[in-house]
Formats: C-alpha cells, structure tokens, sequence
C-alpha cells in the first residue's frame, strides 16, 4: 500500500497540468524575445540583454511563488484570499502617495514603486490576489445556492462589490490599460461562474457598446480630450492609440496573406 508521504505526491503529481506548463513557457520565450528586439532597437544589444536577463530573473520568482502556492489546498488558498485581496487593496493606495516621480513624469501613471533599482507595479500583485479573491466568491456562493436568475444577481453583485475598489484605484493612478485588464478578468471570471446568459448577454451587449465607445474615444483626438480632461494621461492614451494601430496593421497583414 501507498504511504501518505506517496499519496501526497501522487496527488501533486496531478494537480500539475504540463499542457498549460508547455504554453506558459512558450509565452515566456514569446516574451523575451519580444523585449529583446524592443530594447535592441530603442537602446543597444547589452540593453536588451541585461532586459532579458531580468525578466528571467522575473519568470524564475513567479515559477517559484507557482510553487509554493501549489502546496496549499483549496481550503486553505479561501482562507487567505481576502487577506491578499486587501494587501493588494494596502499597495494599491500606498503608491499613490509613494509612487516614483521620474516614472510618473515619464509615463503620466502614479502606478510605480521604486526602491533602488528595482521598480514594480503593485498593481502585478493585485491580479493573482483579485483572481483568487473573485474565485472564492464563486465557488462558496455555487457551493451554497443553487442557480436561478436572484441568485446569479446575487453573485455578480459580490462581484462587482470585490472589484469596483480596484478599478477606483486604477483609474486614480490613471492607468487606463490595468484598469481595462482588470475588467477583462472580471468579465472572464463572470462567463465560467454558471450565471445564466438572460443576465451575461445584456452586460456583454453593455461591455461592447462601451468597449466600442472606449476604441472610438482613444483613436478619435476628440475622444482623447474628453479623456484627459477626465484624468488619463496623454502618454497612455497615446500608447493605446499606438496598440490599435499595430492591431489594424497585423490584421491587415493577415487579410492580405489569406487572400494569397
């Protein structure tokens, strides 16, 4: 018979999925080579290198916080959910007041903290703390009613009571792109939950006609006033702009070689 030691192993043996691991470590080759050719031709080879070297260096501590959180069960990561939820909330208040100046100045968003040569968002610790936070909503509320059209408002209300204080933050640091990644993930965490689609079809029918009015908004020099006078900084709104218009271009590469 197995000993428990065995078990134990056997078990984390399974909860490891090498597909998943596979892609992730494509992505992060993806990545690398995506800084090394950016730094390359903005700075020089050793820039891009000593870029590359630390987002290894950036890759290495997430496998190992990977790690670490792998021997917690489920219980146990519910049970510190809300304590790193509001640790995450903690820096997302503190770099408004503490956020670094030069980067600030740079890039128009109070979202940096610097201590030394080390720089981060804090906002980077807040994703994988709101993600585990949102998914403990789901699974206790599942766990405890069933699904019926209350209910499932019931749950997108917890939801939204978890996540508005983040994109508050968000948009007081006017960081526009975290605050639109931090909506796709409430909106990805929203269609797995098992809410019924009488409810998801009209909020997605809502998110696109403001996704569109947003595209429109950043593209248009019109739209760009309107934002900047709401607070968004011009050099992200900038940096958005020159993203649609790489996004445009790639697909009308693509277009174009399909109709080879």
């Amino acid at each position: 018979m197995a000993t428990d030691n065995e078990k134990e192993q056997q078990q984390q043996g399974d909860r490891i999925d090498y597909g998943i691991i596979l892609t992730i470590m494509l992505l992060a080759l993806v990545g690398c080579a995506a800084i090394f050719m950016a730094t390359a031709n903005a700075s020089s080879t050793g820039a891009a290198i000593k870029a590359v070297i630390m987002q290894i260096v950036w890759y290495a501590i997430g496998a190992a916080g990977i790690a670490v959180v792998m021997r917690f069960d489920t219980e146990q990561l519910w049970r510190i959910a809300p304590v790193l939820y509001w640790v995450g909330i903690f820096l997302l208040i503190a770099v408004l007041f503490l956020y670094d100046r030069q980067t600030a100045l740079a890039n128009g968003a109070k979202s940096w903290f610097k201590f030394g040569p080390i720089t981060f968002q804090p906002s980077e610790v807040m994703k994988p703390a709101y993600i585990l936070m949102l998914a403990r909503v789901v699974t206790l509320h599942n766990a405890q009613v069933s699904h019926s059209v209350r209910n499932d408002f019931r749950l997108l209300g917890q939801m939204l009571i978890w996540t508005l204080p983040v994109v508050v933050l968000m948009i007081l640091q006017h960081d526009f792109g975290s605050t639109l990644v931090f909506l796709a993930i409430f909106a990805g965490v929203v269609l797995i939950s098992g809410i019924s689609w009488k409810i998801i079809l009209p909020v997605a029918i809502f998110a696109v006609v403001v996704g569109g009015g947003t595209i429109l908004l950043v593209t248009q020099s019109w739209g760009r006033v309107i934002l900047e006078r709401v607070g968004f900084e011009a050099y992200n709104l900038r940096g958005l702009t020159r993203g649609w218009i790489r996004l445009e271009l790639r697909q009308g590469i693509a277009i174009s070689y399909g109709k080879r």
